[in-house]
């Protein structure tokens, strides 16, 4: 009897060990319309989960930025992505080791404005008294968060999933005199040359260089397994390679240079 038991017992284990860890993404990107991520940071976090061969489950939940994280405070099997830390979030959440995405620090664009290749937030929004549009829910680092709680009703805040779209539509209608946004990301959207029109982009005082982008999970068992699985696949030294290379051609080139040498650093690749 025993002995019939025992290979039983060892498939019943190979099973439950087989069994994939199911993690909800809080995302505006939806599978069930587009098959192929337009955006480099979900395809980024397709092959992390390839990476665990199976051992991970995703399911893409449609979320905005600021529902995001009340997604993720009140269910214990939602993982964020592309996240920059904060203290505010580091309380909230579990942050994978590793980074995903690394970013030039965000830009001020205007439009129309004759202003010196870096600028001050409070000349611009205090001084000024320039229109300029900003993403509820989005970190843009530090010292531009802490700016902007400060001055809040100085800013034009954009709201719900799809606001960053619509303040980069609204600042070439005229209807904004600047954004603050990734230069990538705004020549990504506004290709067209008409489009850049009286377009302009400048460093902000004080910002850092580089900006990470980090996978983060709910804080409960579920989470923090998530996060020790994600963070096995980004220690793949393959896969860090394959991150950085896909970096390239994303950004400027004076900007590649400080976002290769960020990931290099982050993932402890020695040069």
């Amino acid at each position: 009897m025993l002995k019939t038991c025992l290979p039983l017992v060892a498939l019943v284990s190979s099973v439950v060990a087989a069994k994939s860890l199911e993690i909800q993404i809080a995302s505006d990107y939806n599978p069930s319309v587009s098959e192929e991520p337009a955006d480099l940071a979900t395809v980024l976090l397709l092959k992390v989960r390839s990476q665990l061969q199976g051992r991970l489950s995703l399911e893409f939940i449609p979320a905005s930025r600021l529902r995001e994280w009340r997604e993720l405070e009140t269910h214990p099997n939602i993982c964020l992505y592309n996240k920059v830390k904060t203290p505010e979030r580091e309380a909230m959440a579990v942050f994978v080791e590793y980074p995903l995405m690394a970013f030039p620090a965000n830009r001020l664009i205007l439009r129309g404005q004759k202003l010196p290749s870096n600028v001050s937030l409070k000349d611009v929004v205090v001084s000024k008294g320039l229109r300029i549009g900003v993403t509820k829910g989005r970190s843009y680092g530090k010292v531009i968060d802490g700016f902007i709680e400060k001055y809040a009703d100085s800013f034009i805040i954009g709201e719900g999933a799809n606001s960053a779209f619509r303040l980069r539509e609204m600042l070439v209608q005229g209807k904004l005199d600047g954004i603050i946004e990734y230069t990538s990301v705004f020549l990504n959207h506004h290709a067209k040359p008409e489009q850049r029109e009286g377009v302009t982009f400048h460093k902000i005082d004080d910002a850092k260089a580089t900006i990470f982008g980090y996978i983060a999970c709910a804080d409960s068992t579920q989470g923090r397994k998530a996060v020790s699985l994600f963070e096995l696949a980004l220690e793949n030294k393959q896969l860090q390679k394959n991150i950085i290379d896909a970096h390239k051609g994303l950004f400027f080139e004076q900007e590649m240079v400080f976002i290769e040498q960020g990931l290099n650093e982050a993932y402890n690749i020695q040069p």
